[in-house]
């Protein structure tokens, strides 16, 4: 949902659509957009409706002139843009056996993995039958085994309510109390146990730093999945 806005959309890259076909009326030909440059694509439309610094304003506009599916194309980047959630259950009953994911788009992460050769990070981030393989390793622990680690998440999440007043009121950012509440929930899944950085008394200041870098990097990530040209032009944001 866009910040300041009840419209909920998703964007998909066009790519996407080669091989379904939802609601055909709608998808199968090219979607409504505005004008489409050469190199530039809509971004000259993009930023004279706000661009960045209005972006749930640029996508209201453009739900209210085309509909609840339109499309955007930002220096070659094409995406389809849907608004309506009968054509998001047509699209994953749709998808495929190898559906593309969205953390193919979240370039600062992808493009780690390839830096640094993270080959099994990568996995799980593309699609085809390298993604099933590594998918389905997890679908025991993940949906077999759910009984196993919901009750340590509820015990983790009723320590955390315990000291929510108290450490909202007195010590803790209501929005980082909310990013260590995540990382304590998280590590309980992953290890068992939490280290409790939602409690000031028994945080580690390794712990908080590491949840506040963790905090950096998705702000960052967020900041240049809106803003693409950060990487076009290599800004001190992508670096």
């Amino acid at each position: 949902t866009a910040a300041g806005s009840s419209l909920l959309l998703t964007r998909y890259p066009a790519s996407s659509f080669s091989a379904i076909s939802p609601t055909p009326s709608k998808l199968t030909k090219d979607p409504p957009a505005p004008f489409k440059w050469p190199i530039l694509g809509t971004l000259p439309d993009f930023l004279s409706r706000g661009g960045i610094d209005k972006f749930a304003e640029v996508h209201e506009s453009m739900y209210r002139e085309f509909g609840p599916v339109y499309g955007m194309s930002i220096l070659g980047d094409d995406e389809i843009v849907v608004c309506d959630p009968v054509v998001f259950g047509s699209i994953l009953r749709q998808e495929g056996k190898f559906p593309i994911g969205a953390a193919e788009g979240v370039s600062t992460f992808t493009d780690y993995y390839k830096e640094n050769n993270l080959t099994m990070a990568m996995r799980g981030a593309s699609n085809g039958p390298e993604w099933w393989e590594w998918r389905d390793s997890l679908n025991a622990d993940m949906f077999a085994a759910w009984d196993t680690y919901m009750p340590a998440i509820a015990e983790t999440c009723r320590k955390i309510s315990d000291v929510a007043g108290y450490e909202v009121s007195e010590n803790i950012a209501f929005v980082d109390f909310i990013s260590r509440a995540a990382f304590d929930m998280f590590e309980t899944v992953m290890y068992g146990s939490t280290s409790f950085t939602t409690n000031s008394k028994v945080a580690s200041s390794e712990d908080i730093e590491f949840v506040k870098a963790a905090q950096s990097a998705f702000d960052i990530t967020g900041a240049l999945l809106s803003n693409p040209m950060e990487k076009v032009f290599e800004g001190d944001l992508y670096k």
